[in-house]
């Protein structure tokens, strides 16, 4: 076939799915909280979020379409819970993938599953096109995510094993998604964080279904087979960070265990809420005369700015810093010097940080006890014990928490 004549196509292919979307309006698929979850300690916190295999075609629940059997297969391999959100849109191209990803708070996740490439498969996207928009797509979670998240990119699955595309159109549709896998792998190679998972399971047609739970099934242990190694990776390498530093954790015993679900309200909080805290945090600053503020919430073994002034904002490891003692007491936490704080002895420079040598912290609190963050003021300059104020910092630490506890109308 001369290379030409697939563009010649296009209008054809574009039509033909265009009426395959619309016979699939009664194909069923999961109506149920897009979750999934497998029992275990010190639990993977994963997202799906696309088309294709991430939409669930031909079940009901997500408990047996990917989100559930992927959950499964990971903590068998991985001996950890794992927590999966699913975000489905049957609907979602390469060039729409972006806004899905809007007010999700990605630093949030371990891993961010990519499921997307079936539509531009059959409507014959340009390879050019698909490689820019998947590039920025992963610049994208990677600005948003933490450093540690990994991100899996799903291959297209194979078009003719979708019974609706198995035809001749649907050979031409295969051949291209092949050339956009080519590319995937090519973008993931090139990114530390990112890694290329291919769909090419030879799953059996099933008479009158379009997938089955033993598809997802199928589906999820092949990719729990690619997931597993660099989350477990990730893993050892914070369990040694935190061996490292366990000087400094031991400090921080008292820190409340069950934060995360008080935390997860904070990405619904109201946008006058949020302009407050940001004005609390810049007069914290601008009243102790710091280079630098911040409002921090703690998430699991991670760190979160949510305010920040005159640094780069940052996700980053509990274990280790100066905020894993600032949260775990009642009251302020001051260093005055943190070069000659034998606590401190063992924790790393931050790339591109200046090194903080004075620090004061007041934890915050949600409204059901635990506490969540710190609002600090910090500089590169030390200071003595007796020049600080802890009563305003203190005062100002309660009114975000009164701003945080404020429903969003």
């Amino acid at each position: 076939m001369p290379e030409f004549l697939p563009w010649v196509l296009v209008p054809l292919m574009r039509a033909w799915s265009a009426a395959v979307t619309r016979d699939y309006d009664g194909v069923p698929r999961p109506r149920d909280t897009p979750k999934a979850h497998s029992a275990g300690n010190d639990s993977d916190r994963i997202l799906i979020f696309g088309s294709g295999p991430a939409a669930g075609w031909g079940v009901l629940s997500h408990d047996v379409a990917l989100p559930g059997s992927l959950a499964r297969a990971l903590s068998v391999r991985t001996g950890r819970g794992t927590d999966v959100d699913v975000i489905p849109n049957p609907q979602l191209t390469i060039r729409t993938s972006q806004a899905e990803l809007d007010g999700l708070g990605l630093w949030r996740y371990d891993a961010v599953v990519v499921s997307v490439g079936t539509t531009d498969a059959v409507t014959l996207l340009p390879t050019r096109v698909w490689q820019r928009e998947l590039s920025a797509l992963l610049d994208r979670i990677e600005r948003e995510s933490s450093l540690s998240t990994r991100i899996f990119v799903l291959g297209v699955q194979p078009i003719r094993s979708i019974a609706a595309f198995d035809s001749a159109l649907g050979a031409v549709a295969e051949k291209h998604a092949r050339r956009l896998n080519a590319a995937s792998a090519s973008l993931c190679a090139e990114r530390a964080q990112s890694h290329f998972v291919p769909m090419e399971a030879n799953l059996s047609p099933t008479p009158g279904r379009v997938r089955t739970s033993a598809h997802y099934t199928q589906w999820a242990e092949e990719m729990a087979d690619r997931m597993a190694p660099p989350l477990n990776a990730e893993h050892l390498d914070a369990g040694r960070a935190a061996a490292e530093v366990r000087a400094v954790e031991r400090g921080a015993e008292q820190f409340a265990p069950g934060p995360r679900r008080a935390v997860d309200r904070l990405t619904g909080i109201g946008t006058a809420a949020a302009v407050a805290c940001d004005r609390l945090v810049t007069l914290a600053r601008s009243t102790y005369g710091t280079s630098a503020a911040a409002l921090t919430f703690v998430d699991g073994d991670r760190l979160w700015d949510m305010v920040h002034l005159g640094f780069t904002p940052r996700v980053h490891p509990l274990a280790g810093s100066i905020t894993a003692l600032a949260v775990s007491g009642a009251g302020a936490f001051v260093v005055p010097d943190a070069l000659l704080d034998d606590r401190f002895a063992l924790r790393p420079p931050e790339p591109g940080q200046a090194v903080t040598r004075f620090f004061a912290g007041f934890p915050i609190e949600a409204d059901s006890g635990e506490r969540i963050g710190v609002l600090s003021v910090f500089d590169p300059k030390p200071r003595r014990l007796g020049e600080v104020d802890t009563v305003l910092l203190r005062e100002l630490a309660l009114l975000i928490q009164a701003e945080l506890s404020q429903r969003p109308t």
